[in-house]
């Protein structure tokens, strides 16, 4: 069985979703296909929320996700209005019973009540115009499968449960397989996300759980490339390259894969292809077991819209284990992830995405135990396999605020 995963952005136009039932046409069954959100709908969901917990206007917005999927029906299926009511249609009255009531006291929780319906749509316009095109198939939600804790917007998987749910549910299944990326359900029944971008993980989930042979997650680009292509136009791809090179890849911010998809597929030996949707004849990347190292360049990852935060103690005592503690449980508490992190004698600081409802609520609660300072409008800059000229190429004519230098690692938050 192989697993595969689409990407909301590669699936934006009518062309695209043709284009990915040719594609499954003459793709070999058994197989499990995860979809994201279409184009840019998990940003129009997420507005969504926003808009609701602020008692703003939330009709406009929705009708924008409305006709944006109107319109896709409406050019992929000769009977629009009768294929919108078999499917779509009842996951827009399910959001617009939920924006009539009250927000609930959790920002977190209402995010993911609503913004996982940007999946849901998106799958049940695949499965409409696949009926329509006679292309059989079968439909899971992946609500029912993916089994989690409670931790909203970053759900843990519950292994166990959701493997038994996966492996009841696919049965003795010998076709494709249609579910959602990014979702599932807690044990309290409420639905959940797994993390910004979290299809890929989805994917990674089916493949431990299945045993499956192969993930191919297909993207609008070559493979893995050395560097993003809107930053860089000297970039080269990547063949093939180690769990372990990937998993750091993704650590420190590569977008092309997820960061918690590798270690499900490491701990079975399950290889990843990285494939390109409008060229599938083409090789992609390879993720795989390596014993050495492939890659023959500098690789380049940057991050922007970075909060830089020092934290020093008021009676100038000493940074140690005592303070640590108590700063990494307010960060854990305002759930604020940290993207790289220096110690100092009487000075802690810290990288982090520039969330700053968190962060200000973090400064905050920390003010009377802590001087703070931050830098807001931050890159942050890591260089895997770095020479002197990557280096100079980087941060030449740039403000240094923190540098680190490993044995492979060369990272730098630059002004």
């Amino acid at each position: 069985m192989i697993v595969h995963k689409f990407g909301g952005g590669i699936l934006k136009t009518p062309e695209a979703v043709q284009h990915l039932l040719g594609l499954l046409r003459t793709a070999e069954q058994p197989a499990v296909v995860v979809l994201s959100a279409l184009n840019k709908m998990t940003n129009a969901f997420e507005q969504l929320v926003a808009n609701w917990r602020i008692k703003a206007d939330t009709e406009r917005m929705l009708l924008q996700i409305l006709d944006y999927h109107f319109n896709m029906v409406s050019q992929l299926c000769l009977d629009p209005d009768s294929a919108w009511k078999r499917y779509l249609e009842p996951y827009f009255k399910e959001i617009r019973e939920l924006l009539n009531k009250e927000p609930g006291s959790s920002a977190d929780r209402d995010y993911d009540q609503l913004v996982v319906y940007g999946e849901l749509l998106s799958t049940a316009l695949i499965r409409t115009y696949f009926e329509e095109q006679g292309f059989a198939c079968d439909y899971l939600d992946a609500r029912d499968l993916v089994i989690t804790d409670s931790v909203y917007r970053d759900a843990g998987v519950e292994w166990q449960q959701s493997r038994e749910k996966i492996l009841n549910a696919m049965g003795q299944s010998r076709g494709i397989v249609i579910t959602q990326g990014f979702i599932g359900r807690a044990s309290n029944g409420d639905s959940v996300t797994l993390g910004r971008e979290g299809s890929d993980f989805t994917a990674a989930i089916f493949a431990h759980c299945l045993d499956a042979r192969e993930v191919w997650i297909w993207k609008d680009v070559a493979g893995i490339l050395n560097a993003d292509p809107v930053d860089f136009s000297d970039t080269f791809k990547l063949d093939e390259i180690s769990y372990l090179e990937a998993i750091e890849l993704a650590y420190f911010g590569a977008k092309v894969i997820h960061p918690k998809t590798i270690k499900p597929l490491q701990n079975k030996a399950i290889p990843l292809w990285i494939r390109d949707f409008w060229h599938p004849e083409e090789s992609g990347t390879h993720i795989h077991e390596l014993d050495k190292a492939l890659i023959s360049g500098p690789l380049y990852i940057l991050k922007r819209d970075q909060v830089l935060i020092s934290f020093q103690p008021r009676d100038f005592s000493f940074i140690v284990e005592d303070q640590l503690a108590e700063i990494f449980a307010h960060l854990s508490r305002f759930r604020i992830k940290v993207n790289l992190m220096q110690h100092g004698a009487v000075s802690f600081s810290i990288c982090v995405n520039a969330d700053m409802d968190r962060i200000n609520a973090l400064i905050q609660s920390m003010l009377p135990r802590f001087r703070i300072l931050y830098n807001s409008g931050l890159e942050l800059v890591t260089i895997r396999r770095y020479h002197p000229e990557s280096i100079r190429r980087m941060t030449e004519g740039r403000r240094i605020l923190v540098q680190q230098l490993s044995r492979k690692t060369a990272r730098f938050v630059l002004a």
